[in-house]
């Protein structure tokens, strides 16, 4: 994984407006414990990641957005591979164990950048 790796993440339908997402794309949830699931982009495209997450793991996904591993790593999440059996290309948005509130923010300014880079995948 380098600087410019995209780090893929699954919007689910519940974190859309429209066809525009919402920062909760990018907010770990308490049973993340600070690590928010992505795929490493130098291993898998946005459609086929788009295609295990909702066709392999059975889960909801409206469409795949990217920050960069530089990006996120600016912002204090790093991002970092962690591979697992049933998806060797996953990777980790790493919040760690700050608050909150520094949480929200570090998710708005990731929202911008994956919406200034724009939508890598959606289903027609």
């Amino acid at each position: 994984m380098n600087p410019d790796t995209f780090l893929l993440r699954q919007a689910h339908p519940n974190f859309m407006n429209g066809l525009v997402i919402t920062s909760q794309v990018f907010m770990p949830f308490p049973k993340d414990d600070g690590k928010l699931s992505a795929y490493d982009g130098d291993q898998i495209g946005a459609e086929d990641c788009f295609k295990h997450y909702t066709e392999v793991l059975r889960n909801q996904s409206a469409s795949v957005w990217a920050v960069t591993k530089a990006e996120a790593d600016n912002e204090g999440a790093e991002g970092a591979p962690d591979p697992r059996q049933d998806s060797p290309a996953h990777a980790k948005i790493d919040f760690g164990s700050l608050p909150e509130k520094a949480c929200r923010k570090i998710a708005k300014r990731l929202k911008s950048f994956a919406l200034a880079r724009g939508c890598q995948y959606r289903p027609s």
